[in-house]
């Protein structure tokens, strides 16, 4: 009769076990969500809905813009510790632009909580200089920037890896 018993309550004892491991993977899900939050991307540097209404128009500017301007970016990787930031702009004949607004931010893929936006300090024959900035952590950096040359914009982004 004990045996009965014990068999009757295999089968209570396993769903509310089930139950408790859904329970707890839900709140390890909640847990994790909160640890790691969804960051927006700000390639184009504006919200994704602007970017969503006007997206073709973006893109015929980038096409027009590589049509007529050259764009180059001196930073392959970047250091540990003080990095200076220099970008070139030229039109195809390699006339410098001396014209062009410049927006450049410093920031890491999966966060935005260490970006660091840079204006332009000085200006020269097409190489426009940005002030130096400061790394302090290892590991992938993205070099966002947007460019505005009369009604001509782009957008380019630059992966690079911070080293010791």
């Amino acid at each position: 009769m004990n045996e009965k018993k014990n068999k009757a309550l295999h089968w209570p004892i396993g769903i509310f076990l089930a139950i408790m491991a859904v329970v707890a993977m839900g709140v390890w899900t909640i847990k994790k969500a909160n640890d790691n939050p969804v960051v927006m991307d700000e390639f184009y540097f504006g919200k994704y809905q602007d970017v969503e209404l006007n997206y073709n128009k973006i893109q015929e500017s980038q096409i027009a813009f590589d049509k007529n301007y050259n764009f180059s970016c001196n930073l392959n990787k970047l250091n540990i510790g003080d990095n200076t930031l220099t970008i070139t702009i030229s039109d195809k004949s390699n006339a410098p632009v001396e014209n062009a607004k410049i927006m450049v931010k410093i920031t890491r893929p999966f966060t935005n909580k260490q970006d660091r936006n840079l204006k332009v300090i000085s200006q020269k024959n097409g190489v426009y200089t940005f002030p130096s900035f400061n790394i302090d952590k290892v590991g992938r950096w993205q070099i966002l920037s947007k460019v505005t040359v009369g009604d001509k914009t782009s957008f380019t982004k630059t992966d690079v890896n911070a080293t010791k």
